[in-house]
């Protein structure tokens, strides 16, 4: 049985992770902030948890890390010691949402001893990752990349191959930007139309089926309508990748993409963990 050590198991990873169980691969993985997701997966699926993350890499032919931030992500595989204790011929899945340039020094930390990294960042949601459905935007080690599409395909429906390692962040980030701003508009016409006396659920059913749809629609609209936060995916990540992709812009105008996020910056900070549909109150008379 395949080995697999997976760290990260938030929203998004803890299904992730249920789904390899499911597939047939033994996972592991060490306490990281929650052992709850850990403790459920344990006991539903047969998770192991390790000690500590040595541990956890010992014998594993794929390390998996899905963290939040980049402030994360290097102090935790930039280490000799977590280098060290993996098989030379395991394969590093970076799955995280970071800039580029972080992904790329990790693969520059662990090509030093013939280990192979994929940048291999997601998009889907929590409904993705746990119907298996997700977006893998899978970059770097061609071979490697191959090599682990069975394990990738376990967790997604569409895995892409998209060139050198930090091409997966970059479209992530630049995917994310385009779902952002989308949702800022979705939320100026949801105030239109509430201003203007049309019946909400109405306009939904309208516009789902005319060329104002898209996907944010579909999944954001009705949240505002319904004043329902909770879940989905939260303000403060879409800010950081909104803030990422302008980070790649180098130049070119991006002025809606700017004021997007401006005014995400400018959201209350109790809307912080809550789904980005919030971004609804920013413009509230």
């Amino acid at each position: 049985m395949t080995k697999v050590a997976f760290f990260g198991l938030g929203a998004m990873g803890e299904p992730m992770a249920e789904n390899l169980l499911k597939a047939g691969y033994s996972v592991s993985t060490a306490i990281h902030r929650s052992r709850d997701a850990a403790e459920r997966l344990e006991k539903a699926f047969g998770l192991t948890i390790a000690d500590d993350p040595l541990e956890a890499v010992r014998d594993a032919a794929y390390v998996i890390t899905i963290i939040p931030e980049d402030a994360d992500v290097k102090p935790f595989l930039v280490r000799e010691d977590l280098r060290g204790a993996m098989r030379k011929d395991a394969v590093v899945i970076e799955m995280s949402s970071t800039m580029a340039q972080t992904v790329c020094e990790v693969d520059r930390f662990y090509a030093e001893c013939g280990i192979r990294v994929i940048d291999a960042p997601v998009s889907g949601g929590v409904t993705g990752a746990q119907k298996g459905t997700l977006t893998i935007f899978a970059s770097g080690d061609d071979e490697a990349i191959v090599q682990a599409h069975p394990l990738l395909e376990a967790m997604g429906t569409n895995v892409f191959h998209l060139g050198k390692c930090g091409n997966g962040k970059a479209f992530k980030n630049l995917n994310n930007l385009l779902g952002a701003v989308n949702t800022m508009v979705i939320s100026e016409a949801y105030h239109i139309a509430q201003k203007n006396g049309l019946d909400l659920r109405q306009f939904f059913d309208v516009v789902s089926v005319s060329s104002g749809d898209s996907s944010q629609f579909r999944q954001r609209y009705l949240r505002m309508v319904d004043g329902e936060f909770e879940g989905g995916f939260q303000l403060k990540l879409a800010r950081k990748d909104l803030r990422n992709a302008l980070g790649m812009a180098h130049g070119v105008p991006a002025p809606l993409s700017a004021l997007t996020l401006e005014l995400m910056n400018a959201a209350d900070p109790s809307t912080e963990t809550e789904d980005m549909s919030a971004v609804e109150k920013i413009l509230k008379i």
